[in-house]
């Protein structure tokens, strides 16, 4: 006969699946169990799926059925409900370090679930079978990596990786050519374009079909509590590269120069196949490697040769903004924003003269 002292299980499952095995060899159901150890139909089920705790009563009934020691069952069944109330908390920890009303917000997960169910939704957003790989991953992969080697104090890493991983879903269900840098670099006139489009309707397609043909795909993903993140590139497939952007200020003007930031970096340094993780001027990056990816995106957006006449723009100027924007074929609101970088026009003056964006849902 098994006994107690036998029992050192390494495994979370229910003593009914001991009680299943032993039923095999007795040549049993589980209602002629049900029925020998007094219970109906629908409790000796409960036992067999573990929802019915197994009492001193029930456990001398199956002793004396199924040959096994009423300490064995007592003692299995306590460290199964043990090894539930563990699982219980660490779903419950796991849940609270996730932005889960964003993530319900934008439709990321279903809104209503209990607390198992919603367990099961995040581990599929997150493609993931168990909560102990999903912390595996998180410590491991690149993105990490690159997030914990920045100095970004005001993210919550976990919504910086949540955001990253609803790119990841949207990029990996999504076709494209093959990555290839010298297409890219070839379709940044074309892109530039489109900078003089007020309408996100007209210019995100758009965008999305000429990154597309070069192996880009163009994602834009609203960022959940905690997640300050403005761009970022990754590489979640070797020959598919993704762009990610938040629309965080919803302006042209910080929209199309971080559009031309992450363009830089894939451009400059995609070699490697490294993430990108952009917050507001912060990156996990070596500065030499940012100040590149902000020249590339400067250059794109005002040629060097009208660099000189722009910095001679100041805030009683704002009819030369007009024509000079006009000349060189980009938004007011985009010359704007490099003025004021510049420090030539402060931030509280003529921003009339950038396209304001909104989200649909708002």
């Amino acid at each position: 006969m098994i006994s107690s002292k036998d029992f050192k299980p390494d495994w979370i499952s229910p003593p009914g699946d001991t009680i299943v095995e032993l039923l095999d060899e007795f040549g049993l159901s589980v209602e002629e169990l049900s029925k020998k150890i007094g219970l109906s139909p629908k409790k000796g089920q409960q036992l067999i799926d573990g929802k019915l705790t197994i009492c001193e009563s029930i456990a001398s009934r199956l002793e004396s059925t199924l040959r096994v020691s009423s300490g064995f069952w007592l003692t299995r069944d306590s460290q199964y409900q043990n090894f539930k109330l563990q699982l219980q908390e660490q779903e419950k920890a796991w849940l609270d370090l996730l932005p889960i009303s964003d993530m319900v917000k934008y439709g990321w997960i279903p809104k209503r679930a209990p607390r198992t169910e919603r367990v099961k939704h995040c581990l599929r957003f997150f493609n993931e079978d168990s909560i102990t790989n999903w912390f595996i991953n998180f410590h491991s992969n690149s993105f990490s990596v690159a997030y914990r080697s920045s100095n970004i104090l005001k993210n919550e890493p976990t919504s910086v990786y949540t955001w990253l991983a609803f790119a990841r879903n949207i990029s990996l269900r999504t076709n494209c050519l093959p990555w290839d840098k010298e297409l890219l670099k070839d379709v940044v006139p074309e892109i530039r374009k489109l900078t003089n489009e007020s309408s996100p309707k007209i210019f995100v397609p758009e965008l999305k079909r000429l990154l597309s043909e070069v192996g880009v795909v163009f994602v834009i993903a609203r960022t959940p509590s905690g997640c300050r993140a403005s761009g970022a590139t990754c590489f979640f497939e070797k020959n598919k590269a993704t762009l990610v952007m938040s629309f965080r200020y919803l302006t042209d003007d910080h929209f199309w120069f971080t559009l031309f930031h992450e363009i830089g970096h894939l451009i400059l340094h995609s070699d490697n196949r490294e993430f990108h993780i952009e917050d507001n001027g912060i990156s996990g990056m070596p500065q030499i490697k940012e100040d590149e990816a902000n020249k590339f995106a400067v250059d794109t957006l005002i040629p060097e040769k009208y660099q000189s006449e722009m910095k001679k723009i100041y805030k009683n100027d704002w009819k030369k903004i007009v024509r000079l924007s006009k000349k060189i074929g980009v938004s007011k609101g985009i010359l704007l924003g490099q003025l004021q970088h510049l420090g030539n026009i402060d931030y509280a003056y003529l921003n009339r003269f950038k396209v304001r964006y909104k989200w649909e849902n708002n």
